[in-house]
């Protein structure tokens, strides 16, 4: 107040300043309020009700043990109103955010396998770049209806809104792209219905072979090559011999 800052722009100061340890913004927007009535006391109130039964440690050892619980289930464990764990978690930071889907677990062995690779392939950059060689190439799928997931608020026991998953054999049509570090060189969209075959797979390769000519000409002044890569091996590599 002394400094003519409003409430907003204290919490960005103090946040700068303390990190996770400075007061919420909700509390310094009821300091402020209190400070317009010349009442400086910024130490907690008694208030009426029952106090909180828990404490902050145990709630994150339960997140620590499993992050993927409901607050229902939360609140059911530390026997207290779900509307008291939904209010801590918000004090605390914490917000709630939907998982990604990865394509396999991977097990001790594939794991160093992947270290020992990316590690070969660092030190063979060190020697001699390489990275800016590499043009992937892949496909994906576009559905002509692909609804999205969202999430919603809604009251405590009030289900939560339903998507419809879509149809993986509806219509669609499938994206051909290559890339490389620069952006994307080639792209090709499939009719609908169409697949990748060897034929296809083929003139894609000399379709790309152009368009690296056309847009990225500094290729035809280096010696080294392309490095393709690309996840569906079989389509590329077994070509029809002439």
């Amino acid at each position: 107040m002394g400094v003519q800052k409003n409430a907003a722009e204290s919490y960005r100061i103090l946040r700068e300043a303390y990190g996770e340890h400075a007061p919420s913004q909700d509390t310094c927007e009821r300091w402020f309020k209190c400070f317009k009535s010349d009442d400086f006391d910024v130490k907690d109130k008694e208030r009426p009700g029952q106090p909180k039964k828990f404490q902050d440690q145990q709630l994150q050892a339960l997140l620590d043990e499993d992050a993927g619980q409901t607050q229902k289930q939360l609140a059911e464990r530390l026997n207290v109103a779900q509307q008291t764990i939904s209010d801590r978690l918000q004090a605390m930071g914490k917000i709630l955010k939907e998982g990604k889907w990865v394509p396999h677990q991977l097990n001790k062995r594939q794991m160093e396998n992947r270290k020992v690779i990316s590690k070969m392939l660092l030190q063979r950059h060190e020697r001699k770049s390489f990275l800016h060689r590499i043009v992937t190439g892949d496909e994906k799928w576009i559905y002509f209806e692909d609804p999205k997931c969202t999430k919603s608020w809604v009251d405590p026991g009030q289900p939560s809104t339903s998507t419809v998953r879509p149809n993986r054999f509806g219509k669609k049509t499938m994206l051909c792209v290559w890339w490389d570090r620069e952006g994307v060189v080639y792209f090709e969209l499939l009719k609908p219905g169409e697949t990748i075959n060897t034929d296809r797979c083929q003139q894609q390769i000399i379709n790309l072979n152009h368009a690296l000519i056309v847009k990225r000409p500094e290729w035809a002044r280096r010696h080294s090559k392309v490095i393709l890569l690309h996840d569906d091996a079989p389509s590329i590599t077994h070509f029809k011999a002439s």
